[in-house]
């Protein structure tokens, strides 16, 4: 959750993972200066000396609501991601970068695991797999990463009443030369698919997306709307359900 300052505002960048979110607060920091309530050496700490569950980055709404009043900040903002792409992105992360998959894991099996590690492990993986929705607050200016960063910036001038600063954001590629040679991005099977959409249901209601359509929903960089009550899913979540489920819960021993 880095804040940034401008003038006499607060700024709150909700940062979920696998969203862009290195980009953005190399942004944040090249125009507003140093970031609060960040830290990107939190992973190298040994873990009994990390004063938390996760990186302050990547706090979960719980948490952050527990630790800053209501009106805390003048502004917060989110990037959010389709769901799918999102955790094929974690997935590699996880298998390349952070080296946390098993050797002989595919990705469906760690993908079936990943129902009981959000039961019994709520911060696993630094939140990188948790979903979008426990992390953005309700009423968060939000932007989707499929439709770009660039209005990122002139909501910024917006906000803080002024244009200093670079105008454009960058682009990082953390997989970069991390992946094996000749590796390429996993395509999920339909089925695969369709746990994705159970476990991430809530983000796919409140963001707007559909399994089977990379564009969110809607005209571009709407504010988010809560989650419809359950019984009231979008039709198309309801019939891919009556198809595909998680199934029987593994035993991971992992």
């Amino acid at each position: 959750m880095p804040i940034l300052r401008s003038g006499a505002q607060l700024i709150y960048y909700a940062h979920v993972p696998k969203c862009a979110g290195t980009a953005v607060e190399e942004y944040l920091t090249a125009r507003f200066g140093t970031l609060a309530f960040h830290n990107k050496r939190y992973l190298s700490q040994p873990q009994p000396e990390r004063w938390c569950r996760s990186s302050p980055q990547h706090i979960d709404l719980n948490s952050l609501n527990r630790l800053f009043p209501d009106d805390f900040f003048d502004f917060s903002f989110a990037v959010v991601r389709h769901p799918v792409d999102r955790i094929v992105s974690a997935w590699h992360f996880q298998l390349e970068v952070e080296r946390t998959v098993p050797q002989g894991l595919t990705f469906g099996e760690w993908l079936h695991d990943l129902e009981d590690i959000h039961t019994d492990q709520p911060f696993a993986f630094d939140n990188h797999t948790r979903p979008m929705n426990d992390i953005v607050p309700q009423g968060a200016k939000t932007f989707h990463l499929e439709h770009g960063l660039e209005p990122i910036v002139p909501w910024l001038d917006e906000v803080t009443g002024e244009k200093a600063g670079p105008r454009a954001i960058g682009e990082t590629n953390r997989r970069g030369g991390k992946a094996a040679p000749g590796s390429g991005k996993i395509s999920p099977s339909p089925t695969e698919i369709a746990q994705i959409a159970q476990l991430y249901s809530v983000d796919f209601e409140r963001f707007g997306y559909q399994p089977d359509k990379k564009e969110p929903l809607g005209k571009k960089n709407t504010a988010n709307n809560s989650p419809k009550p359950e019984g009231q899913k979008q039709g198309w979540l309801a019939g891919l359900f009556g198809r595909a489920t998680l199934g029987p819960k593994r035993s991971t021993g992992r």
